[in-house]
């Protein structure tokens, strides 16, 4: 069984994966050490895998390299795409798990691909057809959206969107006002850059996931294929793919 986790800038998702199949998942808003002596003494963990975009935890990755055959995420890697990023050091972890999962995807076979993970930031990874990584951007995220507002400003308040209400285009207050420009801007940043790609490549095919993802509603009207886990599943790949190699 393989133990993937995904430490991100405002929480930790983690998952079991028996061959393909997601076995376990949880969210936890602070990973504990606590949390993973529980699960390796409650399955039967054989390798494990960490996208940690903090760069902490060691304790975490010593426990692992003691109880599994845990697999370091770095520029050294083997990786199931050729990486031509020109900074390889520089490029996150997570964004080379997502890559994983499309370059690996059996519905993906022969199509370029734009992966698009909404959340603290907004990142935009593209690999062609011939499984080439090329790199993408990173924006700002909802949140920090929202936080940028209130914190250099005088007086624009701190916003959220927790009730899960689509805003209205024209905000009738000022924080309507606010979550009309953060989501519609948002929104429209993702249909735009979506546009840009299949100007260039006709055959592409977006890929949506991330903590905001389901905010947008995009997947009908953009063929865009959303998947939750695509970045848990693209740690699985690059373990598998590291284990037959």
């Amino acid at each position: 069984m393989n133990l993937v986790i995904d430490i991100g800038n405002t929480s930790t998702k983690i998952a079991l994966f028996l061959d393909d199949k997601i076995v376990f998942n949880k969210n936890y808003e602070s990973l504990t050490i606590k949390d993973i002596e529980i699960l390796l003494n409650e399955f039967n963990i054989v390798r494990s895998i960490v996208s940690n975009v903090k760069n902490e935890q060691t304790e975490l990755e010593q426990l692992l390299m003691k109880q599994t055959h845990f697999l370091n995420l770095n520029e050294q890697i083997l990786l199931p795409f050729a990486n031509l990023y020109s900074t390889p050091s520089t490029l996150g972890k997570d964004r080379i798990a997502l890559v994983a999962a499309a370059a690996t995807h059996p519905l993906f076979n022969g199509h370029d691909v734009l992966v698009i993970d909404a959340g603290t930031c907004i990142t935009y990874d593209f690999i062609d057809k011939n499984k080439n990584y090329l790199g993408g951007s990173i924006a700002p995220g909802v949140n920090l959206r929202l936080k940028a507002l209130n914190q250099y400003t005088g007086k624009l308040p701190l916003v959220d969107f927790s009730d899960n209400v689509t805003p209205k285009l024209t905000g009738d207050s000022t924080i309507d006002s606010i979550k009309s420009g953060v989501f519609y801007g948002v929104k429209l940043e993702i249909e735009g850059v979506i546009a840009e790609y299949t100007k260039r490549y006709e055959n592409i095919q977006p890929v949506i996931t991330g903590g905001n993802a389901e905010m947008f509603d995009l997947e009908s009207k953009n063929r865009i294929f959303a998947d939750k886990f695509f970045l848990l599943k693209g740690l699985n790949e690059i373990l598998k793919y590291n284990a037959k190699n």
